[in-house]
């Protein structure tokens, strides 16, 4: 097994959670997972430098690659979109293959740890409260009232975003909602269709989802 292939995938999966812990416009504590990345992987890079054969490691990334494969299965499933914990899940996978290598006594570990570990990262995030199915597009957004980021949420970028759109927009305190962690939040629906988005969005980015969610090009 290379060392060099494994401490590259580990670094990268480094940084991308340094990026989810840093790099979201919102208000709010840092994410728990991405705290949670940062240690992780500053820890495995540590060992990994020191002996890349060590079992504790192995372990570490099978379990490490099962919750990320569970965590991005709940996201796709959310509709949540989140560039940055697909980066670190990417990198994780990367690590695991470099570890795994060619050798079939290491890779009789992952079934016996990776569908636990991707069961926990299926319920890491909470679900999504019912949406009442509607004829129209609608977005909830989920504010609270110390936090700039939803002040210019209402001021700037859903006036741009929905100029000349038929949308209803409907605001709510985040605080009656379970799934919210961060604000502003983003719950936009039609039909059956929904997208949740986290921090504030760019007025371009959120028009591109709002034409997804109506099934039409920007």
């Amino acid at each position: 097994m290379s060392r060099i292939p494994l401490l590259v995938a580990l670094v990268g999966a480094l940084c991308f959670s340094v990026a989810g812990a840093a790099g979201c416009r919102s208000c709010g504590s840092i994410p728990p997972l991405a705290v949670g990345g940062i240690v992780f992987y500053a820890a495995t890079l540590v060992i990994a430098s020191w002996r890349p054969r060590a079992k504790i490691l192995l372990f570490s990334l099978i379990g490490a690659g099962g919750f990320h494969l569970g965590l991005v299965s709940s996201m796709i499933s959310r509709g949540t979109t989140c560039e940055t914990c697909l980066g670190a899940a990417l990198f994780a996978f990367a690590a695991l293959a470099a570890t795994l290598g060619r050798d079939p006594s290491r890779w009789t570990w992952v079934p016996p740890i990776l569908p636990w570990t991707a069961a926990a990262g299926l319920l890491a995030a909470p679900p999504l409260p019912t949406v009442e199915p509607l004829g129209h597009t609608r977005i909830v957004a989920y504010t609270r009232p110390d936090c700039p980021y939803c002040d210019e949420l209402r001021d700037r970028v859903l006036p741009e975003a929905t100029r000349g759109l038929d949308v209803e927009v409907v605001f709510r305190d985040a605080s009656s909602a379970d799934f919210v962690t961060r604000t502003p939040t983003l719950l936009i629906s039609r039909g059956s269709n929904r997208k949740v988005m986290e921090g504030l969005p760019a007025p371009d980015r959120l028009r591109k989802e709002i034409a997804a969610v109506e099934g039409r090009r920007p």
